[in-house]
């Protein structure tokens, strides 16, 4: 604290006799003679403007109070006791520059004189209204809402039947009840827009429609919002499953009430198609706008989903991922977010709706459909979109990291519609022309717009979408334009390698041995391990897998080469799993002199700029991901070597090389990949792929003889021994329980070996090996049949006759031989002493346990 601020001990004067003591000091003092050099600055003015109404002071005041160095206004105050008027408030300038007057405008304190020293305005204006555009939710409104989010939170996604179940609706009904003529307020406000979001799926098809059309006619102002478009895409993927069902005659009870009772007097409310048509009849007058706008192109794309037939849905479920179509609609700081926020998208009841599938299922089933005059309106989005927008704007779009996405659905949208392929099409306009120089069969010429969209970052994701959805004959043509000559060089871009390997899956048998060839070219292509850039080698091997066998041995031999395997054909997978090429591999695997680092490609083919892009990406992406789990050593199975070899074993014809490698390799690296998460997938697409040859599945298999009590035990090898179990014949699977029999006590002990020894049951083979091939192998043993004989006989003996109708006499002699025996019985009994009712209660005893 300094010295000036601590308190004095001793009694405090009082603040007159302090101001007087000071004013006496300032007077009793002499002023300083002031340097020649350099002029005494002129005594500071503290009067505010005039126009403000402040009070003035005179000359000999001001000086005082500098001297005194305090304010006029309270040296005024000490003097006489009271406090001087306070000045009256003036409204906010409107200025040029921004909405002046306050310092809550952007005028503020640079808009003027009335900005820096008028009084201070805290209305924000044209911001309020761009964040709150239905107004400010009511504080009291907002507390009941975060109260009802904790206990959503808790009943989402658990089941509920009885009492559970009707206390839950009649908490939904309240909410419902609480939220009725708040909803644009609640979908616009920060924290309750999250509460709106878990609350939609829990409503039946009614409440769905309810929502919607307290929107209205305001969806434009609702998906322009930053949380009200979030809203907005959870309420359009909830309406699909509603328009599903209505085009299918399904309608809510309250529907059918409605249609029995209307009168001409009374509202109407609309079906979910009908309220999808109003946003659409809302949002084109904007359209153009929309679709490059970072808070409504979303909800947009979404839409564009929602009214194509039999398209699925990406979930609600934050923990899904994007799902189906997700990575068209959602971003991922998007995405992201929800996950923060445990957004499941179940409803509270408990109920197996279409929205709570299982994960990496999206929201709505393919088989969705939509009613006709709904499905027409993409068109007409279409259509107007390119009404609005000049072929310019179009290509900028798609150039966007926004409008990219929704270029690239209606470019799928023109292709269903049957208009990809007309002059002045969408497709023509990305293609720069392509599609009408091919009708009027002219050649193809490059240009610019697609060369510079291939090396983009942005610009791939739509090139992509061009070479899949384009007709045949189009994106022929593309590939042999802009394609043809360059693979070798853009095979290892950055970016374009990306395209390429999209580009191939369209490819025949000739295109990927040309592909294959021309690549091998540029150096061997060991650029493209050194780079780890391998997109374009797994996308060849997977469309070489459903060729012929020159194909599939083009892409072996190129893989070869890129790994520089030459005579040591043994260490092309332990090399390809580390993603290193064979003389580095050898180099760090005996710690001898690394080679040369370059990855010998000629300098003309190398596009500096884009990689120091993709350098700066790459440095992005790993400080964003820091706290996951990365390789600790230079010999790390790799993700992308691991991806590579599995798509090479799916080669039937070609395969021998891989496999070859694979099992030349000992026991102990095996183990090591079947405890990999990242390797083990390479040995369960060895057990699952009929492309390999049942000699190469029962190499593996016997490898892993004595050893599998280690995979059992280990948490990924554990799932290995179950794929071998599986895949495994009778005389294989009865050996390798064997050889886990001395184990069978550590295996029931262990977290994860237990599964595998109760699967197995190892007990049961070693004291009845019989009823254990019975039972797991499927084979009976040779005096089984006797056993089932008897059953056998039983069952198809034919049923006992019914025995005939008796005369009345020979009824009664049958009655009278019936009291004879039990006459003779009661006998019996009675002459019995106590040792025989021991005897006859031990024997009934024996002949209940017996039953």
């Amino acid at each position: 604290m300094p010295k000036e601020q601590i308190r004095k001990r001793g009694k405090r004067k009082p603040k007159t006799e302090e101001g007087a003591d000071a004013a006496a000091a300032a007077a009793a003092a002499a002023p300083a003679p002031a340097l020649a050099a350099r002029p005494a600055p002129p005594p500071r003015s503290y009067a505010p403007p005039a126009a403000h109404g402040a009070p003035q002071y005179t000359a000999e005041e001001e000086a005082e109070a500098a001297a005194a160095g305090i304010h006029p206004s309270r040296l005024a105050f000490m003097k006489t006791g009271q406090r001087p008027p306070a000045p009256p408030r003036q409204p906010p300038v409107q200025r040029e520059g921004g909405e002046g007057g306050g310092e809550g405008g952007e005028g503020g304190e640079a808009g003027g004189e009335d900005g820096e020293n008028g009084p201070a305005d805290w209305t924000r204006g044209d911001r309020t209204e761009s964040e709150f555009p239905f107004g400010v939710l009511d504080p009291d409104v907002k507390a009941y809402f975060r109260n009802v989010e904790e206990q959503i939170k808790d009943w989402e996604g658990v089941g509920s039947d009885g009492e559970e179940r009707e206390d839950r609706q009649l908490f939904l009904t309240s909410v419902l009840s609480e939220l009725r003529g708040h909803e644009l307020q609640v979908s616009t406000d920060p924290e309750t827009s999250v509460v709106l979001e878990r609350l939609l799926p829990s409503l039946n098809d009614w409440g769905r429609r309810v929502i919607g059309d307290a929107v209205g006619d305001n969806w434009a102002t609702l998906i322009r919002h930053r949380f009200g478009s979030h809203v907005a895409q959870t309420w359009l993927t909830l309406a699909a499953a509603t328009m599903d069902r209505e085009a299918r005659g399904i309608f809510p009870a309250q529907h059918k009430e409605q249609e029995k009772n209307k009168k001409d007097d009374e509202g109407v409310l609309p079906t979910a198609g009908e309220e999808v048509t109003t946003l659409v009849n809302g949002i084109l007058p904007t359209l153009p706008l929309l679709l490059s706008s970072p808070h409504a192109s979303p909800p947009v794309r979404l839409l564009l989903l929602v009214l194509t037939p039999n398209r699925a849905l990406p979930s609600l479920d934050a923990a899904d991922g994007t799902g189906a179509g997700g990575d068209l609609v959602r971003s991922k700081r998007s995405g992201k977010f929800r996950k923060g926020q445990g957004v499941q998208g179940k409803s509270i009841l408990g109920d197996d709706d279409e929205t709570s599938k299982g994960k990496g299922k999206a929201a709505v089933d393919e088989a969705r459909a939509v009613p006709a005059d709904v499905a027409l309106l993409r068109r007409t989005i279409r259509e107007e979109a390119m009404a609005k927008l000049s072929s310019v704007e179009w290509q900028s779009m798609g150039a966007d990291k926004v409008g990219s996405a929704a270029v690239q659905l209606l470019l799928e949208a023109e292709r269903e519609d049957g208009d990809a392929e007309t002059d002045g099409s969408l497709l023509d306009i990305v293609t720069e022309g392509l599609v009408a120089a091919l009708n009027a069969d002219e050649p193809p010429v490059e240009k610019p717009y697609l060369s510079a969209m291939l090396v983009s970052p942005t610009g791939t994701r739509l090139f992509e979408a061009v070479l899949k959805l384009a007709p045949a004959r189009v994106s022929t043509a593309v590939w042999d334009t802009y394609f043809t000559g360059k693979l070798g060089k853009l095979a290892g871009h950055p970016f374009a390698n990306f395209v390429v390997a999209h580009g191939v899956s369209r490819l025949d048998s000739e295109g990927v041995r040309a592909v294959a060839k021309e690549v091998q070219s540029v150096s061997g292509g060991r650029g493209l391990v050194k780079t780890s850039r391998t997109s374009v080698l797994a996308a060849l091997a997977e469309r070489a897998a459903s060729l012929d066998a020159d194909a599939q041995t083009a892409v072996v031999t190129l893989v070869q080469s890129a790994v520089d395997v030459k005579d040591k054909k043994d260490l092309l997978v332990p090399a390809l799993m580390a993603l290193k090429t064979v003389p580095f591999y050898e180099a760090i695997l005996t710690g001898g002199e690394m080679p040369d680092e370059d990855d010998d490609r000629p300098a003309g083919i190398v596009d500096n700029s884009a990689e120091a892009k993709a350098a700066a990406l790459a440095s992005r992406s790993a400080w964003e991901n820091r706290r996951n789990a990365r390789p600790t050593g230079k010999l790390e199975p790799n993700m992308q070597g691991s991806l590579l070899l599995q798509a090479l074993v799916g080669l039937a014809a070609a395969n021998a090389p891989v496999l070859d490698s694979l099992f030349a390799q000992p026991t102990t690296t095996l183990l090591t990949y079947a405890s990999s998460p990242v390797a083990s997938h390479v040995l369960d697409k060895v057990l699952t792929t009929p492309a390999v040859a049942p000699k190469y599945r029962r190499k593996l298999y016997m490898a892993f003889i004595g050893s599998y009590e280690k995979l059992a035990v280990d948490k990924l090898g554990s799932r290995v021994a179950d794929t071998v179990w599986a895949t495994a014949d009778g005389f294989m699977k009865e050996k390798i329980a064997r050889s886990l029999i001395p184990h069978a006590t550590d295996l029931g002990g262990d977290r994860y070996g237990r599964f595998l020894a109760r699967k197995l049951d190892l007990h049961l083979l070693q004291r009845r090996p019989d009823e254990w091939r019975q039972a797991h192998i499927g084979i009976k043993h040779h005096f089984a049949h006797q056993k089932e004989q008897p059953a056998a006989a039983a069952a198809a003996a034919p049923a006992a006759e019914p025995k005939p109708e008796l005369t009345p006499e020979e009824e009664a002699a049958a009655a009278k031989a019936a009291r004879k025996e039990e006459r003779r019985r009661k006998r019996k009994e009675a002459e019995k002493d106590e040792i025989d009712h021991l005897f006859d209660g031990k024997k009934e005893k024996k002949r209940t346990k017996r039953e």
